[in-house]
């Protein structure tokens, strides 16, 4: 750990561009702190810099608009805008799976899917299938040309402009985020990471009261980079020690 260069992508200066650690509720915010002072502990070069704006907030033709027809939900009636590239490869690759790896079933396809959904509502259907729905009209082979410009400005906005300019920039060995914020960029560029414990937290957005429940902290680096990241994530793991085991169960 000693020396490493981790990017903390939050810029107080900066506060409109920080869409990974402003929103943070407050006791999220300060157990990132306490994980950051972990890291400064070990040795770590902690660099504190926003994200360019141009690598999170991804580029035009990258989402697509699904209608929330979930009955239970409580934004039924608005429109979600999933990524492009998600719901193409959602059909192309569960067909796969299912055709390949899928034993003992007559379930085969995602149109298999949907229609065994649709027929045992009451038990399929609490959350909807609305992406399931919207992934079945594509061909399921990702030879549309939206889906081929999707993918490619994914890779423009987070690997070139995103993960690779930042971490360039600053000449960095990793980049550390809370929780899984920063699944979607590392996907997207098709770059690793590693999520460990950094703690628990208690209560909610709207103020609830909860149990304490689990913040791991992510992080995610270059492609061919794993050695690097699970050196890094263990050091953190070791030093850290927020492991909590659940209550009532035994010993793994």
């Amino acid at each position: 750990m000693k020396g490493a260069r981790i990017g903390v992508p939050s810029d107080p200066a900066d506060p409109l561009n920080d869409c990974y650690y402003g929103k943070l509720p407050a006791k999220s915010a300060k157990l990132m702190a306490e994980v950051i002072k972990v890291l400064e502990d070990l040795g770590a070069v902690i660099v504190r810099a926003s994200m360019p704006t141009l690598g999170w907030i991804g580029g035009p033709g990258t989402t697509m608009a699904v209608l929330n027809r979930n009955p239970l939900s409580a934004h039924k009636g608005t429109v979600a805008r999933p990524p492009v590239v998600f719901l193409y490869e959602l059909k192309h690759d569960l067909n796969l799976y299912l055709r390949d790896w899928a034993t003992n079933t007559d379930i085969k396809t995602m149109a298999d899917i949907v229609a065994f959904n649709a027929a045992n509502a009451d038990n399929a259907l609490r959350f909807g299938q609305d992406h399931f729905l919207a992934a079945d009209l594509t061909r399921g082979d990702l030879s549309e040309p939206e889906y081929k410009s999707a993918r490619v400005m994914d890779l423009l906005s987070a690997r070139t402009r995103g993960m690779d300019a930042y971490m360039n920039q600053h000449e960095l060995d990793a980049v550390l985020f809370p929780g899984a914020y920063g699944a979607v960029i590392a996907a997207k560029a098709g770059y690793p990471s590693v999520m460990v414990p950094g703690g628990f937290v208690s209560g909610t957005n709207d103020g609830k009261d909860t149990p304490d429940y689990p913040l791991g902290v992510t992080f995610a680096g270059r492609a061919w980079s794993e050695h690097k990241l699970l050196r890094l994530a263990y050091a953190f793991e070791q030093a850290a020690n927020a492991r909590r085991p659940p209550s009532g169960l035994p010993e793994l």
